[in-house]
């Protein structure tokens, strides 16, 4: 595994807003709640 490899399987997911469980980038509902507001998981640490 490479390291773009690695950074993209940490990086590339999707967030819910209600419960904050970890999702697929292609999910449109929450896997643990249902809950339909998710958002991209930021990049970068806040702050810095």
């Amino acid at each position: 595994m490479t390291f773009a490899e690695a950074v993209n399987r940490k990086l590339n997911k999707k967030i819910c807003m209600k419960c904050y469980a970890k999702n697929p980038p292609n999910a449109t509902r929450c896997r643990r709640c249902g809950y339909t507001g998710l958002r991209p998981k930021r990049k970068e640490r806040k702050g810095t």
